[in-house]
């Protein structure tokens, strides 16, 4: 978590960073600053100048997952339509067709993922 502080250091005085990042740690899981740090230096590389709301914005549209296999099934399973569900069944023990909806998720800019072993960070456009 010191990454973020690290980062934002670098475009905002420390003042604003520290009231930021008690808001963070109120306002957010565990898990959803885990994904900021991921996310934090790409946010600032894009708009130097982005605001705090900003930021607390685009925690809302991060999440982790295990692969990107378990992401996208939760991803067609939180539609709760039956299409939604049958997608989600194909896409298991399918490697090539989750490839290739990351893939178009990724041209049309809908989605950004960091991926390590066991860690699919998703952030959601």
């Amino acid at each position: 978590m010191n990454k973020i502080k690290q980062v934002l250091k670098k475009y905002w005085p420390s003042e604003k960073v520290n009231i930021f990042y008690e808001k963070l740690e109120t306002s957010f899981p565990v898990y959803k600053i885990e994904c900021l740090e991921i996310f934090i230096e790409d946010i600032f590389i894009q708009n130097p100048k982005v605001s705090s709301s900003d930021i607390f914005s685009y925690i809302k549209n991060m999440d982790a997952f295990l692969n990107s296999e378990e992401f996208l099934i939760d991803f067609f399973k939180s539609t709760e339509t039956f299409e939604g569900n049958l997608i989600a069944s194909k896409l298991e023990n399918n490697p090539l067709e989750v490839e290739r909806i990351i893939d178009g998720l990724l041209k049309k800019e809908k989605i950004k993922f960091k991926e390590n072993e066991n860690q699919f960070i998703v952030w959601y456009l």
